[in-house]
C-alpha cells in the first residue's frame, strides 16, 4: 500500500489489470483517500486544466492539461476527451476539489452540469440549481462531518434578483435553498468588481467578497452551514481616484487571499494580500504587487508554486483573450490560435470517482 499510494493515477489505472486483487485494492475507498493524501503534497500530481475555444478551427473546442511541477513550462500538454457525449460549443469551468472538477458543457440547446475527474475520465450529470448557471459562482469542498462533498452556489447577479444561495450535498442528489443569508450584508458584489471565478474553500468554509457599509469577506461553514465574516484592512479596499478596480478572493498555498487590479489611464496595478493566521484581521500582509504597462484590467491568481511564484491569468485592453504568466516571468502554456477563449484551473490528480458519491 505504501508503494502504490505514491504512484501516478495513470499507472494505478493500468495496474488494475494485473489481477482481481489489485483491482479491488486500488478501487478501495481507504486506498483512494491515502493516495489523495500523498498527491496533495506531491508536486508531480499538480496539474492545470484548461478549456480552449478557437473560433477559426473546425475542432474549435478542446480540453487540455499541463504539469505544474515547476515554475518552468513543462512540455507535456495533453489533450483530453470531452466528458460529455454532446459536441460542445462552450464550457464554463466552475471549481474543483480533490481532483473533481465542476463544469458546465454547453451544446446549442442545453447546458449540462457535470462533475468530472479528468485523471480517471469518469463523470456524472448533476441537477441544475434554480438560479441560471451564468448568474452563479460555485464552490466545492469535502465535509468530514458527513463524509460527503458539498457544492455551494451563490447568485452574483444584482440585475436578476433570485435565490441568494443553494447547497447540493452529493449523497442527497438534490439542491436545497439556504435562507440564512446574513441580513446585514447586501448582495455580493457584481461581476465587474468581484473578480470571482469560484468560491474560495479553505479551513472548512467557502469565502467570497461581500458588501455592507464596506467591503468584507463572507464565509459559509461547510459542516454547520453557518455564515460568518472575515474583515479586511481599510487600506486593502480603499483605493481612491482609480478608473477601474477589480477585487476578488482566492486560496493560494492553503492561505486565504484578497487581490485587486486597478488603473487610471496608465499602467495597471495588481495587489495580492495573504492572511497568515486565518480569521485574524491583523494578520493580513501584502504578498505581491505588479505594475503592467499593457493596460491590464484583470489579474486573477490561479496557483502558488513551492518557491512562492504565483501563476496569474491576465487580461489586457490591447489583447484578445487571456494570457497566463507567472509573477516572475511571462509565459504561455498552450498553443496559440486566434481568436481564442481560455479558462483554466489547478487541480490535484486523484482516484476519487464522482460515480461513487451519489
Amino acid at each position: 500500500m505504501e508503494i502504490l499510494s505514491r504512484l501516478p493515477v495513470l499507472s494505478l489505472l493500468q495496474f488494475k489489470c494485473v489481477s482481481k486483487f489489485w483491482k479491488a485494492f486500488i478501487s478501495d475507498c481507504y486506498f483512494k483517500m491515502k493516495h489523495l493524501s500523498h498527491a496533495k503534497n506531491d508536486q508531480n500530481s499538480q496539474k492545470f486544466l484548461t478549456s480552449q475555444m478557437c473560433m477559426d478551427k473546425d475542432d474549435m473546442f478542446n480540453f487540455y492539461r499541463s504539469s505544474l511541477s515547476s515554475v518552468q513550462v513543462v512540455e507535456d500538454e495533453q489533450k483530453l476527451d470531452c466528458p460529455s457525449s454532446c459536441k460542445p460549443v462552450n464550457c464554463m469551468l466552475f471549481c474543483c476539489c480533490d481532483g473533481l472538477v465542476l463544469l458546465a458543457v454547453c451544446d446549442r440547446l442545453v447546458e449540462h452540469l457535470l462533475l468530472w475527474n479528468p485523471s480517471t475520465r469518469e463523470s456524472i450529470l448533476l441537477p441544475h440549481p434554480e438560479s441560471p448557471l451564468i448568474d452563479c459562482v460555485f464552490g466545492m469542498g469535502y465535509d468530514a462531518t458527513s463524509d460527503d462533498y458539498k457544492i455551494l452556489t451563490v447568485n452574483l447577479n444584482r440585475i436578476r434578483p433570485g435565490i441568494s444561495a443553494e447547497i447540493l450535498a452529493l449523497k442527497s442528489g438534490s439542491w436545497r435553498k439556504n435562507g440564512k443569508y446574513p441580513t446585514g450584508s447586501h448582495d455580493v458584489c457584481g461581476f465587474m468588481d468581484c473578480g470571482t471565478d469560484s468560491l474560495a474553500f479553505v479551513h472548512g468554509a467557502f469565502h467570497w467578497l461581500g458588501l455592507s457599509l464596506y467591503y468584507t469577506i463572507l464565509s459559509f461553514d461547510i459542516s454547520n452551514e453557518v455564515y460568518g465574516e472575515i474583515p479586511l484592512l481599510e487600506r486593502m479596499y480603499n483605493i481612491f481616484n482609480q478608473r477601474f478596480i477589480e477585487r476578488g478572493v482566492s486560496v493560494l498555498g492553503g492561505m486565504l487571499c484578497f487581490y485587486s487590479t486597478y488603473h487610471n489611464l496608465g499602467p495597471g496595478t495588481f495587489n495580492l494580500w495573504v492572511m497568515k493566521d486565518y480569521g485574524i484581521k491583523e494578520s493580513w500582509v501584502p504578498f505581491l504587487k505588479i505594475q503592467d504597462t499593457n493596460l491590464v484590467y484583470s489579474v486573477k491568481p490561479k496557483y502558488m508554486f513551492v518557491d512562492g511564484a504565483v501563476l496569474l491569468c491576465c487580461k489586457h485592453t490591447r489583447l484578445t483573450g487571456s494570457v497566463y504568466r507567472t509573477s516572475r516571468e511571462s509565459f504561455k502554456l498552450w498553443p496559440q490560435c486566434s481568436p481564442t477563449k481560455k479558462q483554466g484551473m489547478a487541480y490535484t490528480e486523484s482516484l476519487i470517482s464522482p460515480k461513487l458519491l451519489i
